[in-house]
């Protein structure tokens, strides 16, 4: 009974929340896709608004889509804000569907319970 709470407190470890948005190296991935100088600029650029826009959103997003996204956007050695965003909303908008589908089951289930 007494490792109960040491097996739980280990567990809790080994998944910790992202707080904050990870810092990616996009100039890799940026020279990766452009080839001269102004592109990779304007490339870098980009990718620091997508930074922004991230950073402004970020608690919205659900803890285990931030880890997975981030885990899926650094895959490769190649990282792209861009892609991190995209997939965040993705998984958003995937978990709001499933969401409001399961609510319509619910309430249709509930509706022929009462007939």
């Amino acid at each position: 009974m007494l490792m109960y709470p040491i097996v739980i407190a280990a567990a809790l470890h080994a998944s910790p929340i992202a707080d904050n948005v990870p810092n990616l190296n996009v100039a890799r991935e940026c020279q990766a896709e452009v080839d001269n100088q102004q592109s990779q600029k304007s490339c870098i650029d980009d990718e620091n608004r997508m930074r922004q826009q991230l950073e402004k959103e970020w608690q919205s997003f659900d803890a285990v889509d931030r880890r997975q996204c981030g885990q899926e956007a650094a895959m490769g050695g190649a990282s792209s804000y861009a892609e991190f965003l995209t997939c965040l909303e993705m998984a958003q908008d995937t978990r709001n569907n499933q969401n409001a589908q399961n609510q319509a089951t619910q309430t249709q289930g509930s509706a022929k319970a009462r007939k």
